[in-house]
């Protein structure tokens, strides 16, 4: 009873100070609008070519569903990730380790605070769910059917979210961007072959709850069964923002067929994520320095022997020379000379090795494949720029930068120092285009520089992390490669409003002051 007891404080001390934090109201504002997109029908559940569900507890249950696994399965990591990185920053990890606690126990604490700030997301989304089917639903509400898929499977798979935050956090070298980055390659690894249909991928697959971790498989075919039997020319699933072929046509969905083996794998799913705490608790490290990474360091001369303490000499009277008006007068080249130092500093010679080759690849290769090559070009320094705005707090120099005279003056510094490096890695594809003649990509090209910098200045003194900054440009240039209008900031996709990102730039660099002059005032 004393060990459940230490449990359940440590998970409840680490929720209330989560939910004390900035992040968590961008996490509150992040499921609202998700809540918002599916509840509004912006994304949905499609059968191609123009098929709909009739809206109802069970339609809805499966749309909810989806948007937890599909949406929060990758967002939610990154907004869980760092409970142990900031035990370290702040000290109180080496207290706990000087205490009988065991390793296993605190990993354990720290998934149950995940799981609990994961699963607060899906009681909105079952709530924006209810207001869904009663608004625009039919039959009335049956919350056995809505709710039941969100916690049979959305809240196991979660559980395995919350898991691997903690897991990532118990080896070092994933506990920062690294780790940020490989998540998204692993998640983006297991969707795409989870929606492979049947009949395309492993024999058997849509038959095997067992590796159907997101639920994909299970909805899509009672969903899929349910359009064919009322449509034989009913094709595969589809969810998103997806334009139908013609006047939709509905069918009705009775929901999922619930079977002792697709209950069994959600309970084995469970027992995967505890087993992934375990994992954590043997690589976590105690907060015990020795067993960090090594550090390289030179070989360092031997110190000589201190020589003996000489008699002090009085000194009759000190004065300090006063400075000077031109050695007071602020200077913005020196401050600016200095930030991009700052921003560069400690990249390795393959960093900008990789730089330039991508820049003489965007001169080099076909036309066609210059939109890639730039995307990956703005990509390839997003651990960087994800300091913007929240590099005081990671390495806690805020008491020394905001009591330096002119302190708002930083904030734009780095900004241009961030736009000076995108602007040097994308110079290839800007030469391009001006020997294209195609002021609309030129345009685009410069919206972009100005946007980038501007949403991790923003997200970075908002949230005092670069996590969430991270988790929302890995995604956002993964679905510009994928020719997504509305998200294009760039021109890079024919036909989108890309100029309006360039009045967001300015609400972000707004938000980014205001933040920051209540950071000033709070010193």
């Amino acid at each position: 009873m004393k060990t459940i007891g230490i449990l359940y404080h440590l998970a409840r001390a680490d929720f209330f100070e989560r939910t004390r934090r900035y992040s968590f109201l961008v996490m509150l504002g992040l499921v609202l609008w998700l809540s918002y997109v599916l509840a509004s029908g912006q994304f949905r559940i499609v059968i191609q070519p123009r098929y709909l569900g009739v809206i109802d507890s069970t339609w809805v249950g499966a749309t909810m569903t989806l948007g937890t696994t599909m949406m929060l399965g990758l967002v939610g990591f990154y907004l869980v990730k760092g409970s142990v990185a900031r035990d370290y920053t702040t000290g109180v990890g080496q207290i706990m380790a000087t205490t009988p606690m065991s390793r296993l126990l605190y990993m354990l604490g720290k998934w149950l605070s995940n799981y609990a700030v994961l699963g607060i997301t899906v009681v909105i989304l079952a709530l924006a769910g209810i207001v869904m089917n009663l608004w625009f639903g039919h039959g009335g509400l049956d919350l056995v059917y809505l709710v039941g898929p969100l916690v049979l499977i959305g809240l196991p798979w979660l559980g395995l979210v919350a898991a691997l935050a903690v897991l990532f956090e118990s080896v070092t070298w994933l506990r920062g961007g690294l780790g940020n980055i490989l998540y998204f390659v692993l998640f983006m690894a297991l969707i795409s072959t989870t929606i492979v249909p049947a009949d395309l991928g492993t024999p058997g697959f849509a038959d095997n709850p067992y590796i159907d971790f997101t639920g994909w498989q299970i909805i899509s075919d009672g969903v899929t069964r349910a359009a064919q039997a009322a449509y034989p020319d009913a094709g595969g699933l589809g969810f998103g923002d997806f334009e139908l072929a013609g006047e939709p046509a509905f069918f009705v969905y009775n929901g999922i067929r619930w079977t002792t083996t697709i209950l069994v794998s959600r309970l084995l799913h469970l027992f995967l994520a505890v087993g992934l705490v375990m994992l954590a608790s043997v690589l976590f490290d105690r907060f015990d320095p020795a067993r960090l990474l090594p550090v390289k360091r030179r070989a360092a001369a031997p110190e000589p022997a201190p020589a003996p303490a000489a008699e002090p000499i009085p000194v009759s009277s000190v004065q300090l020379t006063p400075l000077s008006g031109t050695e007071t007068r602020f200077r913005f080249g020196a401050l600016l000379s200095a930030e991009v130092k700052l921003f560069l500093k400690g990249q390795r010679w393959w960093w900008y090795a990789v730089g330039a080759a991508l820049i003489v690849a965007q001169l080099a290769s076909p036309s066609g494949w210059v939109p890639n090559l730039l995307i990956a070009a703005w990509l390839w320094p997003i651990l960087i720029l994800s300091g913007l705005g929240c590099r005081e707090s990671r390495f806690n120099t805020r008491q020394i930068v905001f009591c330096a005279p002119r302190p708002m003056s930083q904030l734009p510094a780095g900004w241009v120092s961030a736009v000076l490096v995108l602007a040097l890695l994308g110079s290839g594809a800007l030469l391009r285009f001006l020997l294209a003649g195609d002021p609309v990509a030129v345009l685009g090209w410069l919206t972009a520089i100005v946007f980038i910098p501007s949403l991790a200045l923003a997200l970075g003194t908002l949230t005092g992390s670069g996590k969430a900054f991270e988790a929302l440009y890995v995604l956002w240039m993964y679905l510009l490669t994928q020719k997504a209008a509305p998200l294009d900031f760039a021109g890079l996709v024919p036909g989108s409003h890309f100029y309006l990102f360039a009045l967001v730039a300015i609400g972000l660099l707004a938000i980014a002051a205001l933040a920051r002059q209540r950071q000033l005032q709070a010193t």
